[in-house]
């Protein structure tokens, strides 16, 4: 692995948002990206919170919109990650999807701006079965909705069971809908809807539409809408203009440009003389994020190190170091070395790769505690191929006070070891065993000690009494005069 600047192409995150305050999103919060990989992909990583039987994936085009599981991992606070392919010779969208228990959250894969989108390039928000639909007609049987938006013009496809899209037969009267409403009520008293339909001069015709009511006279027109049939595929194109939503004051109420969504579902309707318009099938529901993501290819500046931290012993026995990075990349690894061969995670303290980001270890690690670990070097990678690395001493641990000694015997042992201390004086005395990781595994002496020798048996059990795994552990000695740690070796 090499250590300078390389020719791979690079990403950085370009739009994350329709601009407006900084603030948490509802969802999908703390978008990062790695580098390109040497596989071209790359790591897309997302704040989101856990939830019982939810499922989530990121969303790209490739044939299609394609969708790869999200997984949980330890990084932010509630961080899901993917490896998706990157953008090579341009810019690469990505959306998201979070299906929970009763709720289904979309961002849809953005759409190049102007485009005019085949189904496919859309993205599914939800599918229906087919042979529910009321009146025993296939055109109304809608069995699939998408959308897609290029942050200027809504898209949505509905697809049927067969028929075509006709709005008329005889005296009866059809329409399809992508419905819209605020994703805060459960049942508001004014919808929006995208709605092809028959064309009847002074009362209704194919248009953007803030509904009121149930009648033809509670529907006020306030955008034109864009339609095309595609009969091969079964599929009914809609598009409208996101401005002629915003622009209606109803809309404006309820809507926000800061972390914009509507929920929407596709809705077919017959509509008789006598019995007026009445639904014959509905989509799945969801909230649609108008949110979009893209990544940008360019050469990838390699990240920086600096203000590595190394604490005194016996003073918390974390490191901290400062990563920053030009194109905003987060790293795929970060990691903390010591001599003897041990590798400890480091986590960021923030999530905005605008901006330089602390890293550090987990508190507590015995080496540092104890002034043993000589040097440490901490490595991070944006790319899985360039390694940054950065090294420094460590102080030693003052020498313990000779009134204060540890000793353990056997050492390698298997299974217990006699560990033995002197005081010169009375005095409170704590004795506990620690993992690699600086974890408590188990407390053996604690509280006021006479003078003298004293001896403690560890068996190689934590405090629950479970057996621990052979390797390295740490024994810590903390007195009125300082603190000794005892390196321990349980051999199985």
């Amino acid at each position: 692995m090499r250590t300078a600047s390389s020719s791979c192409l690079a990403v950085i995150v370009a739009v994350l948002a329709i601009p407006g305050a900084a603030r948490a999103f509802t969802l999908w919060n703390d978008i990062r990206a790695s580098a390109l990989l040497p596989d071209q992909t790359v790591i897309i990583r997302v704040e989101n919170p856990p939830v019982a039987g939810a499922t989530q994936a990121v969303l790209y085009a490739q044939g299609g919109v394609q969708e790869v599981p999200l997984a949980s991992v330890p990084d932010g606070p509630a961080t899901y990650e993917a490896r998706v392919p990157g953008p090579v010779s341009g810019p690469r969208g990505y959306g998201f999807r979070l299906l929970r228990p009763g709720n289904l959250d979309v961002m849809a894969v953005p759409l190049a701006p102007g485009a005019t989108p085949a189904p496919a390039d859309l993205t599914r928000l939800a599918t229906d079965a087919a042979g529910d639909e009321t009146s025993g007609r296939a055109h109304l049987d809608l069995v699939d909705c998408r959308l897609g938006t290029d942050g200027t013009r809504l898209q949505a496809a509905l697809t049927n069971v067969s028929g075509g899209f006709p709005v008329s037969s005889g005296l009866t009267f059809f329409s399809y809908l992508l419905a819209i409403k605020d994703p805060a009520v459960p049942d508001p008293d004014v919808l929006f809807a995208m709605i092809h339909t028959v064309t009847a001069a002074g009362i209704i015709a194919p248009g953007l539409y803030r509904i009121e009511g149930t009648g033809v006279d509670d529907l006020v027109k306030i955008g034109e809408i864009t339609v095309s049939v595609l009969a091969a595929q079964n599929t009914l194109l809609l598009s409208c203009a996101l401005a002629d939503l915003e622009a209606d004051p109803a809309f404006q109420s309820w809507y926000d440009p800061v972390d914009p969504r509507l929920d929407v579902a596709g809705l077919s309707q017959r509509i008789t003389l006598l019995g007026g318009a009445q639904e014959t099938d509905r989509t799945p529901g969801g909230v649609w994020h108008l949110r979009q993501v893209r990544l940008e290819s360019g050469p990838n500046t390699l990240p920086s190190l600096s203000d590595l931290a190394v604490p005194a012993p016996g003073s918390g026995g974390f490191v901290s170091v400062l990563y920053q990075d030009a194109d905003g990349h987060c790293p795929v690894f970060a990691q903390l070395l010591l001599p003897d061969g041990e590798v400890f995670p480091l986590r960021p303290q923030s999530l905005d790769y605008a901006q330089p980001v602390v890293y550090r270890s987990d508190a507590g690690l015995a080496p540092l505690e104890s002034g043993s670990a000589g040097t440490v070097t901490v490595r991070f990678s944006d790319n899985l191929d360039d390694v940054v690395t950065l090294t420094q001493a460590v102080s030693a641990a003052p020498l313990p006070a000779a009134v204060l000694r540890l000793e353990a015997s056997p050492n390698p042992f298997n299974p217990a070891t006699v560990l033995s201390f002197e005081l010169a004086e009375p005095g409170p005395v704590t004795l506990a065993v620690y993992g690699i990781d600086g974890r408590l595994v188990a407390t053996l002496a604690e509280g006021q000690h006479s003078q003298g020798r004293h001896e403690v048996t560890w068996d190689g059990t934590d405090a629950r009494g479970q057996r621990v795994a052979s390797g390295v552990w740490f024994a810590r000695l903390t007195g009125a005069d300082g603190i000794v740690t005892r390196k321990l070796a349980l051999s199985k």
